[in-house]
Formats: C-alpha cells, sequence, structure tokens
C-alpha cells in the first residue's frame, strides 16, 4: 500500500475564522443617521436599507437581522444599536458580514473603529463592507485602505468640529456666551432672543460671595448653602468663587488668555469678586503642600496614575532605610505599593505602543498626504460653490438696493422683509466660507512633526524633568492613567486623537 499524505489529513491544522470561498454569506444590516435633520431629509434610513439590500441580493448576501434605523452619533462606539448589533454578531456564528451604507456610518472614531474591526475579522470572522466603497479586507493592502478610511472619517469630523468652534469663537469674542452657563444661570428667551439671566441659585450663590467676603470659611458657607437648598462639595464652591464669569467677564481657553466682557447678568460687582479671590490668595491658595522637587523626579505618575481596584489615584512614598521609593493606592487597606522605579520601566514600556517606527514615518506620512490632498480637494469645491452663492446674493441685495433707495418703486415694508432674509443669507455663507479655508500647508506641517515626535516618545519621556513628563503624559492620555496591579498593566480611558491611530497601526504593521 503506497502511503499518500492525503491519509494524514486528519492532522491537518488549519487557522480559525477564515471565511471559506465557498461559505455562505450570512449579514447583519447596520443602518444610522447621526443628526435630525439627516434623519428628515438626507441620506435617510429608508434610503440606506434600500441601497443596501439590493446590493445584497445583487451579492448572493443572505441578511438575517437589522441594528440601527435610529439617530445615533458615531463620535463614540458606546451607542445602543451598535453595541446590540456586536453582542449579536459575536453570539451568532454564522454571521460573515455587516453591511453598512458608508463606512462612517459604521464608526467615526478612527482608532477605535480600526480596532474593533480589526477584532471581528480575527476573532470572529467577520468583515465590515460598505455597499458604496466596497473593500476586500482578506488582505493587507485592503485592511490598510479601510483603516485609512475609518481614520479620515474621524479627520473629517475633525474639521466640521473645527468649523463649530470658529462660530463659537467668534461669539465669544462678542461677549455672548453661547455654550452652558455656569451654575447660577438659566437660558431664557425673550422675542426669539437667547438670553442667560441669574436664576434662584444664582440668587443664593451671591450670598456666598459676600460671606466669603466677609471672612467666612468655606465649610461653613457650604452648610449655610445646604440650609438654603444648594448641595454643592467644596472643590465645586472654589470653582464658583475662581470663576469670573459671574462678575460678567467671559474666560475661555478659545480666547487663548483675552478676557472679554460678557453681555449676560452680572452675578456679582467686579469690587467683590477680587475682594473675594484676594482674601483666598492670602490663605495661600488651594492646591496643597508642595512636594520636594527629587520626589516628584522619581515618581512622576503620582497622581495622574490611578488604581484600577478603588480608582483612587496613587501617591509615593520613601522607604528611607534602603532610600527606595514606592507608589502607593490612597485608600487604606487596597494594598496596591509597587516600586517606583519598577512602574516607572513598564510605563515607559506602554509609552512605546504609541511610537510609530522609524522607517515607518516616510511611508504614512506619504499615503496621508495623498489622502490630506484629496479631502482638501472637496473643500476646494465647497469653497468654490459658497463663493458663487454669495454673489448671487449679493447682486440680489444691490437690486433691491436700487429699487428703494435710487428708482423708489419698492414699499418699505417690502424691502425690510428682503433686505433680512438676504443679509442672514449672507452672514451664513461668509461663516460657512470661513470653514472652508484649511491650510493644507500648515497642518500637513503639523502633521509631520506629531508622527515624527512620536517615533521618541519614550526617550523624551525618560530623560524629561518632572514638568515635562507630566506635560507629556497629559497629552497622550488626556484623562489619566488606570495601573493594573496584578499583571503590571496600563489601560486608559482615551488616548490624544493623533496617537492612538499610530498605536493601532503599529500593531498591525507588527503582526
Amino acid at each position: 500500500m503506497s502511503i499518500t499524505l492525503d491519509l494524514f489529513a486528519q492532522w491537518a491544522k488549519r487557522p480559525d475564522n477564515i471565511i471559506a470561498k465557498d461559505r455562505e454569506r450570512i449579514a447583519v444590516v447596520y443602518t444610522r443617521v447621526s443628526t435630525k435633520e439627516q434623519y428628515e431629509n438626507n441620506l435617510s434610513l429608508d434610503f440606506q436599507r434600500a441601497t443596501i439590500e439590493d446590493y445584497a441580493k445583487r451579492h448572493n448576501f443572505k441578511t438575517i437581522e437589522y441594528f440601527g434605523g435610529t439617530f445615533e452619533s458615531a463620535q463614540t462606539d458606546g451607542r445602543k444599536e451598535f453595541q446590540r448589533m456586536l453582542t449579536f454578531v459575536k453570539k451568532n456564528k454564522k454571521v460573515t458580514h455587516i453591511l453598512v451604507y458608508l463606512l462612517d456610518r459604521f464608526s467615526r472614531t478612527g482608532g477605535e473603529a480600526i480596532k474593533v474591526a480589526k477584532d471581528l475579522r480575527e476573532k470572529y470572522g467577520v468583515s465590515i463592507l460598505a455597499v458604496t466603497q466596497p473593500i476586500d479586507t482578506s488582505n493587507p493592502g485592503g485592511v490598510f485602505q479601510q483603516n485609512m478610511q475609518l481614520l479620515f472619517s474621524e479627520y473629517d469630523n475633525m474639521l466640521r468640529r473645527q468649523r463649530a468652534m470658529a462660530g463659537i469663537k467668534e461669539k465669544l469674542e462678542r461677549g455672548i456666551w453661547c455654550i452652558k452657563p455656569p451654575m447660577g444661570y438659566t437660558v431664557i428667551k425673550e422675542n426669539g432672543v437667547r438670553k442667560i439671566v441669574v436664576d434662584e441659585t444664582g440668587k443664593k450663590l451671591r450670598k456666598a460671595f459676600q460671606w466669603k467676603a466677609q471672612g467666612m470659611k468655606n465649610e461653613a458657607i457650604l452648610e449655610k448653602l445646604r440650609a438654603m437648598g444648594v448641595l454643592i462639595y467644596k472643590q465645586k464652591l472654589s470653582q464658583i468663587f475662581s470663576n469670573p464669569f459671574y462678575c460678567g467677564i467671559i474666560s475661555n481657553q478659545m480666547l487663548e488668555g483675552k478676557l472679554v466682557e460678557g453681555t449676560h447678568e452680572k452675578l456679582i460687582t467686579y469690587e467683590l469678586f477680587l475682594q473675594v479671590n484676594d482674601i483666598r490668595k492670602q490663605a495661600k491658595g488651594k492646591f496643597g503642600t508642595t512636594h520636594n522637587q527629587t520626589e516628584n523626579e522619581l515618581i512622576p505618575l503620582k497622581a495622574f496614575m490611578r488604581c484600577h481596584k478603588c480608582g483612587s489615584g496613587y501617591t509615593g512614598y520613601v522607604v528611607k532605610a534602603k532610600n527606595l521609593y514606592y507608589y502607593k493606592c490612597r485608600t487604606t487597606g487596597c494594598k496596591c505599593n509597587k516600586r517606583a522605579e519598577l512602574v516607572n520601566r513598564h510605563f515607559e514600556a506602554f509609552l512605546s505602543q504609541y511610537s510609530i517606527k522609524p522607517e515607518l514615518v516616510e511611508p504614512f506620512l506619504y499615503q496621508a498626504y495623498h489622502l490630506f490632498d484629496k479631502i482638501h480637494g472637496s473643500s476646494l469645491e465647497q469653497e468654490k460653490s459658497l463663493k458663487t452663492n454669495l454673489t448671487d446674493v449679493q447682486k440680489k441685495i444691490d437690486t433691491i438696493e436700487e429699487k428703494y433707495y435710487i428708482n423708489g418703486d419698492m414699499p418699505k415694508e417690502a424691502f425690510d422683509r428682503f433686505i433680512g432674509k438676504l443679509t442672514e443669507e449672507k452672514e451664513n455663507i461668509l461663516k460657512n466660507l470661513a470653514g472652508t479655508k484649511v491650510d493644507m500647508a500648515n497642518l500637513k506641517k503639523t502633521f509631520a512633526k506629531a508622527i515624527t515626535f512620536s517615533s521618541k516618545l519614550t526617550p523624551v519621556w525618560a530623560s524629561s524633568e518632572t514638568q515635562q513628563k507630566e506635560k507629556l503624559q497629559k497629552l497622550i492620555f488626556p484623562k489619566g492613567i488606570v495601573y493594573l496591579f496584578e499583571n503590571e498593566t496600563f489601560r486608559t480611558e482615551q488616548v490624544n486623537e493623533v496617537f492612538a491611530p499610530i498605536a493601532d497601526q503599529v500593531k498591525l504593521l507588527g503582526d
């Protein structure tokens, strides 16, 4: 009897979660709209579903379940329908695809979306397919292309946010507080005009300022406020005392250090605000005791790092006999102590996950610049269209002004009605035009600087002074980090939007 390899077929090892070519295509459908306006007018749910169903029919997909069909923002992957879909897909091993209309219907979270897609692909054998931009993710090229699309969906979100922020900044510079006012104020509308006025809680907070000016301690002020029905904690009271909004002055990060006199109602006078903060200053501030600089250099993660068991920040201490520093959880009985030198080394390893390899900087920037130019081209087309609309509106304004002022053949009521509408339309166009002006050269320069800097994260952190280390930590991990004591690893709730996709691409290329 001749021996052939076929006789050993039962011992052959096959990779998990690989979709065979002849496997039936089983799909779920996910539709989403991101704003109420979209829900009613543009890219409707019905249109998305009809397009997906038509694609599924033409390409032999069997759809077994529908998800979404509602208003959900793709800026966070904490969406209810989205999570319900992921749970269904992970439990149902028959599913091979998630069908969406556009990739940004799936997610606009960039790096987070890449991780979700990778987990679905590798752990569950499920591919995400946008029917209007289908990509074969069974090969590295297709995966990279889909990842870049997910990244630039996030980038598009950032551009939209930039335009919205420009509008908010413009109002702040005119003294108009257009976001949620602080405690003690209420937004009302009078004759269609938005106003910020002092409410009943505000009148009680006014007394808190007066009591502080009289020398009353914060604990006593809090007790009095509680008796009046205002329940706040000590830190909140300090924030109120230090907020110049209450004396009519607007201070906001968007104003870049500039102060503006607000149009809102004042709670207290300038003099009272300065008097209260002078008293607080004489009390030597609210930031607690200062720490020895040498100690800070050896435990730079103190307060920035939190315990995974109780959520408290870590403090530090020294064993003088050994001259060794330790991190320690502030919660009594938590018993999460660890030698500082060891934790610092673990953090350096964690930081290296967000460092792109030097040899990958150039190809990564090449691909990014190509897509930047593509998106910029779209912005230029929008700018051209807006300029055309601006010209048309200006012609209409010139025409009715000529009819009213020169020829005198237009009634004042008609003139007032039309000129108001056209002026408002012109202002909206100018505002949108301002939002389309993106300095692409400067954007590329900034992006290149960030990517190049990321390749040096670990050595820069290790060699910096404490103050620079803390700035770098907050830059990359805005919400701090959590230390898992048992397995000596870190996790974080938020990563800076520049560095998050780098970690995903580095891991993808490493795999």
